[in-house]
């Protein structure tokens, strides 16, 4: 009899149409590390009549509960693929991230794409960066300026650097980077160290990249590197191109964008105009929301599982879970380790296995991801701290540090149907479980007093960027660990809530461009 490994087994998904239907396209691949579950769990009560038989009779299957649990490395996809699920809410430029590119071309220097939507288009105005990876020549890769508006329907982009001819392998891509303020432009940073906010200027700009998709909670980058890793396109403050970093978006007014959690370098006020261009570098954005706002999305998914060589004759069988929202996710930052993340879905109903000529519409088509480099966590963090609301950081020192995200989602059942007919979405819960280096004992002074503080962790890799922003939570725990021969530990948690101004528990922003 036919036997399928584990190893072998396939796992791919699709967003849905409508609760349990597939949509026919944009199937994708995924990369698990292990699945906890697949399927399935049926429940039989049997009939136990008073009988001098005395034995039970057949019974009759009563319920099915559907789950779909698995653990994969942390990657830019990965961590995007189910953005919207986490969050229930539309992502910010996801439209235009990661497109297939099939061309460069040196005559027009321009990438050749699928037919532009309107909402595309708009994205690639004069001056917006965009990043490119995958092709074969250097000269077509890395960070690019849009250089003419790009019209609705339109198949190619053209850009200000001088590209060669390449036809573009599988794995090109083309993804929405951010905007460059050119140097003809007045542009100036002002750093006020009382509020510890930062004001970017420049006129008519502020519109522009709110236009572009910058939003308020939004972590972004100021400044660009070169191939060679140096900065470029930043603020000066000593010497050029020495204010560059991550900083979160407060506000936007029409020529103004005022940041706070700035880095260090940014916290000068700009010595002198730029010589040349400023680089504001931001790509998706992923946020919850409340119910009533327009861009609240209910984002249910479909797993295909694939079993190698089950089918008679060694052919391959497929099985569907259907209806699926994301439960829960645990994004886990241990010791000197890669990265990885946990996905916990609930869903309606796994079907069946059926042979390949019943399979899904479009799943044979499903893409490979292809930003898949892991995130490590000892040279890829670029950013981690606990800081109280004013700014000023509590502690940056983390032994281990874990992030777990829930949508308390359960199945609705309902007579005459097996399995469930709706999913419901309770309260968005945010956690984090961490333990720190003792070297402040503000930690401890802030859990007493349950005071509200804020966490950022910035993770970055060739593949791009990963920033989580916590606006507001509270600690707990504050337990002390005293090793022998080693730092004192303490242990904390932190229970994420509303924040005032933003209206949201977690900001997660993915960019494409790698990062100083």
């Amino acid at each position: 009899m036919p036997r399928t490994l584990t190893n072998n087994f396939g796992l791919s998904f699709v967003n849905e149409t409508a609760l349990g239907t597939p949509d026919t396209t944009n199937w994708k691949r995924l990369e698990p590390n292990a699945l906890s579950t697949f399927g399935a769990t049926i429940t039989t009560v049997p009939r136990a009549p008073l009988s001098p038989n005395r034995q039970a009779l057949k019974g009759s299957v009563t319920d099915l509960d559907s789950a779909v649990s698995f653990t994969a490395d942390a990657t830019r996809d990965s961590v995007r693929d189910f953005a919207e699920a986490l969050v229930f809410a539309t992502g910010i430029n996801t439209d235009v991230s990661n497109l297939a590119t099939t061309a460069a071309a040196t005559t027009a220097d321009e990438y050749s794409v699928a037919a532009l939507t309107a909402a595309q288009a708009d994205k690639f105005e004069i001056d917006t960066l965009i990043y490119i990876s995958g092709y074969t020549s250097s000269a077509n890769n890395g960070l690019k300026v849009v250089d003419a508006d790009i019209a609705t329907a339109a198949t190619e982009i053209s850009v200000v650097e001088n590209l060669v001819d390449e036809t573009a392998p599988a794995s090109a891509r083309l993804s929405f980077a951010g905007y460059q303020i050119s140097a003809a432009t007045s542009v100036t940073w002002t750093w006020n160290g009382s509020t510890k906010q930062a004001t970017l200027n420049a006129t008519g700009k502020g519109t522009v990249l709110s236009a572009l998709g910058l939003t308020p909670g939004q972590i972004v980058h100021i400044g660009s590197q070169t191939a060679a890793g140096v900065s470029q396109r930043a603020f000066e403050n000593l010497a050029a191109n020495d204010m560059f970093g991550h900083c979160r978006v407060v506000s936007i007014s029409t020529d103004d964008v005022i940041f706070d959690d700035v880095d260090a370098a940014l916290q000068f006020t700009d010595g002198t105009d730029p010589a040349t261009a400023v680089d504001i570098l931001f790509g998706e954005f992923f946020r919850n929301v409340e119910t009533t706002d327009s861009e609240f999305l209910e984002r249910s998914v479909h797993f295909e599982g694939q079993f190698i060589g089950l089918d008679t004759g060694g052919a391959n069988m497929y099985q569907y879970a259907k209806g699926n929202f994301l439960n829960t996710v645990g994004f886990d930052l241990p010791l000197t380790n890669k990265s990885e993340i946990t996905f916990d879905f609930i869903g309606t109903d796994t079907e069946n296995p059926v042979s390949a000529g019943s399979r899904k519409t479009g799943a044979s088509a499903a893409v490979t991801p292809v930003t898949t480099t892991a995130f490590n966590t000892s040279a890829d963090i670029a950013r981690l701290r606990i800081a109280e609301t004013d700014d000023d950081g509590i502690t940056t020192d983390f032994k281990s540090l874990n992030l777990s995200i829930t949508n308390n989602v359960s199945p609705e059942k309902v007579l005459g149907t097996l399995g469930a007919k709706f999913m419901n979405a309770g309260n968005f819960g945010v956690t984090v479980t961490a333990q720190l280096v003792f070297t402040n004992a503000e930690v401890i002074n802030k859990i007493r007093a349950n005071e509200t503080v804020r966490m950022t962790f910035v993770i970055k890799n060739d593949n791009g960027t990963v920033a989580v922003n916590i606006p507001s939570m509270t600690l707990g725990d504050g337990s002390l660990n005293l090793p022998v021969n080693e730092s004192i530990l303490i242990n904390t948690t932190g229970t994420a809530f509303k924040d005032a101004t933003l209206n949201t528990s977690i900001g997660l922003s993915v960019s494409p461009t790698p990062l100083l």
